[in-house]
């Protein structure tokens, strides 16, 4: 997967993320916006609505069907979901 469609596929499912969240609670579109993990804007909850808005991105771009929903990744010291970045770059080499 190339890094562009990657970045707007993660941007598209924080953004949907940020359309159910208050004002305060937005999630930043910086590339080292923190997501997950010391520091991270996402609740369990919500790291679930991005791992299935990023899967649905993924399968809609591609047409490849992706899991996210790792538990091994999570637990990872390149946790993937550590922030838009990281995620962004785990897609290109996962897609």
């Amino acid at each position: 997967m190339e890094t562009s469609l990657a970045e707007r596929i993660v941007a598209e499912a924080v953004a949907e993320l940020n359309l159910q969240r208050s004002a305060e609670d937005q999630i930043g579109k910086d590339p080292h916006a923190l997501l997950f993990g010391p520091g991270g804007s996402l609740d369990s909850l919500g790291l679930v609505q991005l791992i299935a808005g990023v899967e649905n991105g993924v399968e809609d771009a591609s047409g490849q069907r992706v899991n996210l929903a790792d538990e091994a990744l999570l637990e990872s010291a390149e946790n993937p979901f550590k922030s838009i970045a990281s995620l962004c770059a785990y897609l290109v080499q996962l897609v």
